[in-house]
């Protein structure tokens, strides 16, 4: 049989071609690769979701206490029996969260390991250190805070109904923003890659 570009010999693999139970084994890179072509610039990173999420929390947070306040002050008016004034105590522990979650926040973790070589003063670990363990102390010392406010001024006098509102609203808004501390931090601070 001559050779010629006509007829040219069948060449066959030395493996033999595994089949793929799906009609369309391909099209999956192509459509992931549309997908992220498409979609890349619309979702958001990792960052941005973690403070979109963080954002959420501390204002969630806040906003139960106020409506907690106003529905407390709501009640006053009205003359509900067994109703307390709202006093400064009641916002103390926002108000330390608060700061705790700022404090905290300011603190890179690259920071809590570094070594003198990288900065130009000395022991920048030790006061990351100082400084992170003061923020976490405030964090915990204002939900101790909460539940010390729930438990002294709420439960044990025996307050039921809408009159123990003000103290869930004072207990949820610092684990909230606690929790909202939190998020930022870890998620902040857990990739090398600024841009993740």
């Amino acid at each position: 049989m001559p050779t010629s570009a006509r007829y040219q010999p069948l060449q066959v693999d030395a493996e033999p071609r595994r089949r793929n139970p799906f009609y369309c084994a391909g099209c999956f890179g192509v459509l992931s690769s549309w997908l992220s072509a498409i979609a890349g610039p619309v979702l958001p990173t990792r960052q941005q979701v973690t403070g979109y999420t963080s954002g959420f929390l501390f204002a969630l947070g806040w906003w139960i206490f106020i409506d907690a306040c106003a529905f407390n002050g709501y009640l006053l008016g009205q003359g509900t029996k067994d109703v307390l004034t709202l006093s400064f105590e009641d916002w103390v522990p926002g108000i330390v969260s608060t700061l705790s979650l700022v404090i905290v926040n300011m603190i890179d973790r690259e920071t809590l390991g570094a070594d003198d070589f990288q900065y130009e003063s000395s022991s920048v670990a030790w006061k990351a250190r100082a400084c992170a363990f003061f923020g976490i102390t405030l964090a915990l010392g204002a939900l101790g805070g909460a539940l010390a406010i729930l438990s002294l001024k709420y439960i044990i006098p025996g307050r039921q109904g809408d009159a123990f509102y003000l103290g869930q609203g004072i207990t949820v808004q610092n684990f909230l923003i606690f929790a909202s501390s939190m998020v930022l931090w870890f998620g902040r601070n857990s990739s090398d890659d600024p841009l993740a």
